[in-house]
């Protein structure tokens, strides 16, 4: 289908993206100074907006799951999947994950026992310990993957079912009445979505690219002064990488690393699952998992009001903040490959198998550091707080049997699982300034690469500026209005679903 590129939203975006990283780059100070308060003005104001927003997002996912619309087909009554099984859950869940869930897998657990302690407890107490499990499964188990299902379900039913033109979240916008409805409204909700989709791969990569950068410093014993070299090669082997796949398409490129992407990382996890103890971690995880089951509301609900809010605000909002950022990517993407699902499918395929997919690398990777902390034969803590996520991350690795060759499989997955993230959102950046059939759009190659370019470009501005106290910021700062975006798409589809279905279900 021939396409041409939409420069009322491709010109626009691109000057916003060029303008904030040129007073980045000439007010670098300044920009850092900012950061911290920006962090805590945000979280502590707006924190409850995140909160109800991670809520309507699963009571909306529960209600597709068990409503009268479950079996609603994407695509109509005789559409087919395009994809197998495995190759959709894998497109998903590598696309929205990428190095954060390495990252995080070996490390959160600690932040939790040591440095930020949930619900008011006492550090390294057996009880924070268990606590500290249970939220790095709430993280990343069914409330995160729910802040995606209503964008996937309402951009998936536009495109395929109401024959809708172009992929944009404006979509999603459409069963909100014309009264209610405006054009400058949907461009406004266009752009900021836009926006959300080049930001979501740089927070990822700005997690991922430190601990890749120390990965090869330590293999290759390279000084500290040539750090920025080391970036720039592994950016240009990230282009070499996403720019082939996006190059290709979703049918030859995406789907194919994706598939290598989530089996390298399940092997890489069932290995150090078996260093920690596979009795070890199954007794773990049933433990964790009824923790989880029995403070499931609590935890959904908390924001500690009358204590100081450091770990809500730290943790929980700044995770929702972030994943709403991924929401334009991850529904947009998820959408284009999920015709021929029904939206029951698609939740519980986001809900239910990505969430598991995230509980194995908790499960494996948490409780292997959690062993080494417990039983004094490393201090992650002290690491982490003096030296940082990529030098513990090093550090545990070095535990580990044979710890070069570990080194280079956890930096091998971590370059795929960027280059997949990265992979995604430029596909879903191009679609979303490109004009054609939304059902047979395909942008032009040239701009996926082109997008591919821009993340790149803001990614090495983001690690100028600070790292992982900058993917904060930005979460908070992009996440605020996409969460008030994800209310207007709830209520939207809601209605849509019910004026188009009451009458035939499908």
């Amino acid at each position: 289908m021939k396409s041409k590129l939409d420069f009322k939203r491709f010109l626009p975006a691109v000057i916003i993206i060029a303008l904030v990283l040129s007073v980045v780059v000439v007010y670098l100070e300044d920009v850092r100074l900012m950061v911290d308060r920006l962090y805590s003005a945000c979280a502590g104001s707006f924190g409850w907006i995140f909160i109800l927003a991670n809520l309507s997002a699963l009571l909306f996912s529960v209600w597709i799951i068990l409503g009268p619309y479950k079996n609603v087909r994407i695509g109509g009554a005789d559409a087919q999947p395009e994809y197998r099984t495995f190759s959709w859950i894998a497109m998903m869940f590598t696309t929205s994950c990428s190095a954060g869930l390495i990252v995080f897998g070996f490390i959160e657990p600690i932040y939790y026992v040591a440095l930020n302690i949930p619900m008011h407890g006492n550090a390294y107490a057996v009880e924070t310990y268990e606590y500290a499990q249970m939220y790095s499964h709430y993280h990343w188990g069914v409330n995160a993957w729910s802040l995606y299902v209503p964008a996937s379900i309402a951009i998936a039913y536009g495109i395929y079912n109401r024959k809708q033109r172009n992929v944009q979240m404006s979509l999603a916008y459409d069963g909100i009445s014309k009264k209610n409805r405006t054009k400058i409204g949907s461009y406004v909700i266009d752009l900021v979505s836009l926006f959300g989709v080049v930001m979501a791969p740089t927070t990822s990569m700005g997690l991922g690219m430190p601990l890749l950068t120390a990965i090869i410093q330590e293999i290759w014993g390279i000084p500290q002064q040539y750090e920025q070299m080391i970036q720039i090669l592994i950016l240009i082997i990230w282009m070499a990488i996403f720019g082939t796949s996006v190059y290709l398409g979703i049918h030859k490129g995406i789907k194919n690393l994706s598939n290598i992407n989530a089996i390298s990382a399940f092997v890489f996890m069932g290995i150090v699952g078996i260093l920690t103890g596979v009795f070890y971690i199954f007794q773990a995880e049933i433990n964790t998992i009824g923790l989880y089951i029995q403070n499931f509301v609590r935890m959904a609900t908390y924001t500690d009001p009358y204590g100081d809010g450091v770990f809500v605000q730290k943790w929980t909002i700044w995770y929702w903040a972030w994943l709403i950022v991924y929401m334009p990517l991850m529904g947009i993407f998820n959408a284009r490959i999920s015709k021929g699902r029904t939206l029951k499918q698609v939740a519980l395929g986001q809900m239910i198998w990505c969430s598991l997919g995230c509980w194995v690398a908790m499960m494996t990777l948490g409780n292997y550091s959690i062993k080494l902390q417990m039983t004094g034969q490393l201090d992650i803590a002290s690491v982490l707080d003096g030296q940082g996520q990529a030098a513990a991350i090093l550090e545990i690795l070095k535990t580990m049997p044979f710890p070069r060759i570990m080194m280079v499989a956890l930096g091998i997955i971590c370059l795929i699982f960027m280059a997949t993230t990265v992979d995604s959102s430029s596909f879903v950046a191009a679609e979303m300034t490109t004009k054609g059939d939304g059902a047979h759009l395909m942008a032009s190659r040239s701009v996926r690469v082109l997008w591919a370019a821009v993340i790149c470009a803001v990614t090495v501005v983001l690690l100028k500026v600070g790292g992982f106290s900058v993917v904060q910021v930005l979460a908070i700062l992009t996440g605020l209005p996409l969460a008030f975006i994800m209310f207007i798409v709830i209520i939207s589809t809601i209605r849509t679903l019910k004026k188009e279905n009451d009458h035939s279900k499908t």
